[in-house]
């Protein structure tokens, strides 16, 4: 749902049904219902609050912002939804974000690539295992996260034609709570530990461990159905078909506080 300006002081409501929606009302057996809805502030600058000063900056906000049409694909609308919290009187100084842990490396501040191999010789790398965590600036040490916006369960997006989620035991799982028509699996999964609040890991980006949530994840290769004509639909493969690879992504999105991070991976064929 988008909100138009007609340039007359009107706002006129834009509403469409996502490309999952329009598959759910096509089963045509009475199950389609809608239940709840969410806002988002996708399209706002809120640097012109700081650059410009509360009065001023709101001011520009209200008549420079350009509004965002509804947008049919449900993976791209919302990156910013609004969060409702439980009393009115509730203050928060900070959203948590969601920051690289352990495995992960962050080089001239860009996140590297955690790499798949499938090799003739049989030496595949078919999964990584990561970690994130739910936390909030360092400057902000000793302030608890609050309840209203802690992230308990994730939710986790990839291509499903490329990578899977794999168990502990590194085993392949398709218990994903949703699969849309562009092959974008959804899993949720809760925190792997909450309420971090000692020193018994060690931060490599010094993030602080105050009442912090932690997620391990393990993702690979989706065996089943990654072949040749993936690397020519989603990447690159060499004229004699021995050699290529695919960029991806796995996005990661913390339920409580709306809070999201691209993950990258690499698919190398050599």
């Amino acid at each position: 749902m988008g909100f138009l300006d007609h340039t007359t002081n009107n706002i006129i409501i834009d509403a469409v049904l996502t490309e999952r929606g329009r598959e759910l009302l096509a089963r045509n057996d009475g199950s389609f219902r809608i239940d709840s809805f969410a806002f988002g502030d996708d399209e706002i600058d809120y640097s012109n609050i700081i650059k410009y000063g509360l009065n001023i900056g709101k001011e520009k906000i209200e008549k420079n912002t350009p509004i965002f049409e509804a947008q049919t694909n449900e993976n791209l609308a919302l990156k910013h939804n609004l969060i409702t919290l439980s009393s009115s009187t509730t203050r928060i100084l900070y959203i948590p974000v969601l920051a690289p842990y352990q495995n992960l490396n962050i080089t001239n501040n860009v996140l590297s690539p955690l790499v798949l191999t499938l090799n003739t010789s049989g030496s595949n790398v078919k999964n990584q295992t990561f970690q994130i965590l739910s936390t909030i600036p360092a400057s902000a040490n000793q302030i608890a996260i609050d309840s209203n916006i802690t992230d308990l369960r994730f939710e986790v997006k990839m291509n499903s034609l490329l990578l899977s989620l794999y168990s502990i035991a590194n085993i392949p799982t398709t218990d994903y709570i949703d699969l849309d028509e562009n092959y974008v699996a959804t899993y949720q999964v809760a925190a792997t530990r909450n309420n971090i609040s000692d020193s018994s890991l060690n931060s490599p980006h010094n993030y602080p461990l105050i009442n912090r949530q932690l997620l391990e994840l393990n993702i690979g290769i989706q065996q089943t159905k990654l072949n040749a004509n993936s690397f020519k639909k989603f990447g690159n493969l060499s004229n004699d078909g021995l050699t290529g690879s695919i960029d991806t992504y796995v996005e990661i999105i913390g339920l409580g506080s709306g809070s999201r991070i691209l993950i990258p991976f690499k698919i190398q064929l050599s």
